[in-house]
């Protein structure tokens, strides 16, 4: 579980904003329901944010997954999940998934339990329908869409029904996240570097295909009816049909003039402004909502926001009013699983695929002279989401990808509100994390010994513990626990380390 600190929040508002936003609500769901971490308690509760009140005090060891339509899931003590309805937040509707998605507002969601296929599953835990053995992974329901992977690694959708609506066909696909259109990659020609992208809508048709020569996406989805995209050094938004449109946000004209320190766009289109390492908020025509008073404010549903002052976190409404008076430390805003994996994996398939993410000099694109600016274009924009940690995490496909760097992605100024990347950083190593919780206890160790099996085909040969290295002093070393499998590349032998394999 990911837990959401000060500076995380920030990130989250960042996420739900773009660069091409219009006024129109932007919020992936709808959040009226808050895990949280009441102040001077160990346990978690769940808030209300629109009441304000806490509907299910101190109940539970671990935090509730981000609960969407009133559903939510839990993490049991064998790494097995759990549905509950907030109506009776302590008994499961539904239970013992190997892996799971978040419900969505169509009240549909994805699991599968250990060793068999992915179903769609109702709010009740009824099965809606199973899933086709060849699809070895699903997305959450986002707008009535999931995206579906087959075995070929080839992608597509089906709707809230388990029906297929776009058959797997493409190279990567994305969600239907903010509109009715999504962003596909088409197959790409081996040591091409020139991608084709094509939008299409919820039954397939291609509204219009370019490529990375003529657009550059800067973020694979619509939002408030555009998609916004680099021409050579210039960004431009696209429509559903294609054409360059003017940019939707014409109106912070006023807030840019008040000479505030800093400021960003709320997703209901108000601004959230710091002066003097205080903030408050105001609306694009700078009449203050809200009083610039707070450590900070994080926009939660349109409606309601969360103030953080002295570290303590508490609801407010768009005038800054207190909603209840529950104050907490922590609270789970992120999704963990935004992708549900089949209860059993092809293990020559998976060894094939992970020999496909590193040779001698590289790892996942990096060598030990990648630096970060060679990959900020795979960074937010708001470097404090960085400070103080060394390692830029992305999703490559069932794969979690750690690019760990020989010091800090960014670090904070001295007064805290602002950060700065640290572009010269250098990548130490690459973790690729696959997560096999869901599949039979003995599908790690077989996955390890095939990818061992290999490792000369790579120019790699063993070396001592489990570590191979090639001639050119990378490292490659594999371990497990718990149904954890991680996979460790380093720029210098001289560095690696043994890894644990603790079988289940």
């Amino acid at each position: 579980m990911k837990i959401i600190s000060r500076m995380a929040f920030a990130a989250l508002v960042a996420l739900l904003m773009t660069a091409c936003g219009g006024n129109e609500s932007t919020y992936q769901y709808k959040t009226q329901y808050l895990p949280v971490q009441l102040v001077g308690s160990e346990k978690w509760s769940i808030l209300d944010v629109n009441s304000g009140e806490v509907v299910a005090k101190d109940a539970y060891d671990k935090a509730p997954s981000p609960i969407v339509a009133g559903m939510f899931y839990m993490m049991n003590d064998d790494g097995s999940y759990d549905y509950y309805d907030v109506s009776d937040p302590t008994k499961p509707v539904a239970g013992h998934f190997g892996s799971v998605t978040s419900f969505s507002d169509d009240g549909v969601a994805v699991c599968s339990r250990v060793g068999g296929p992915l179903c769609v599953i109702d709010r009740k835990g009824a099965i809606v329908k199973e899933l086709p053995k060849e699809v070895s992974q699903c997305s959450m329901f986002s707008r009535g869409m999931a995206a579906i992977q087959n075995d070929n690694g080839q992608w597509g959708y089906i709707n809230a029904s388990g029906d297929t609506i776009v058959p797997a066909m493409y190279n990567s696909a994305n969600l239907f996240l903010y509109a009715d259109y999504a962003m596909v990659i088409d197959e790409q020609q081996p040591g091409d570097s020139i991608l084709s992208f094509s939008v299409i809508d919820k039954n397939g048709k291609v509204m219009f295909t370019y490529n990375t020569n003529q657009y550059q996406p800067i973020q694979p989805y619509y939002i408030n009816g555009v998609l916004p995209v680099m021409k050579e050094d210039t960004l431009v938004c696209l429509n559903k049909d294609g054409k360059e449109v003017d940019n939707p946000i014409h109106d912070q004209e006023k807030v840019d003039k008040a000479g505030y320190d800093n400021y960003s766009r709320t997703p209901s289109g108000d601004y959230i402004v710091i002066k003097e390492g205080k903030t408050g908020m105001v609306d694009k025509d700078n009449n203050q909502l809200i009083p610039i008073e707070h450590d900070n404010l994080i926009d939660i549903n349109g409606e309601r926001l969360i103030a953080v002052d002295n570290n303590t976190y508490h609801i407010v409404d768009r005038t800054g009013k207190p909603v209840g008076t529950a104050k907490f430390q922590n609270a789970h805003v992120s999704e963990d699983n935004p992708y549900a994996t089949r209860g059993f994996i092809d293990t020559d398939l998976a060894a094939a695929s992970m020999m496909m993410m590193f040779d001698e000099t590289s790892a996942c694109g990096a060598t030990a002279r990648t630096t970060l600016m060679d990959l900020n274009s795979l960074l937010s924009t708001d470097a404090r989401m960085y400070a103080g940690s060394n390692t830029l995490v992305l999703p490559q496909g069932p794969y979690i990808v750690q690019y760990v760097f020989d010091r800090d992605v960014a670090t904070a100024n001295a007064d805290s509100t602002s950060a700065s990347f640290n572009y010269d950083a250098n990548v130490d190593r690459v973790i690729m994390t696959l997560n096999l919780k869901h599949c039979p206890p003995s599908t790690e160790e077989a996955i390890v010994k095939k990818v061992e099996s290999r490792m000369g085909t790579k120019g790699f040969v063993f070396a001592r513990d489990g570590i191979f290295c090639s001639d050119y002093l990378t490292a490659m070393t594999m371990g497990y626990d718990k149904g954890i499998l991680n996979a460790i590349y380093y720029m210098h032998f001289n560095e690696s380390v043994p890894q644990p394999r603790n079988k289940r």
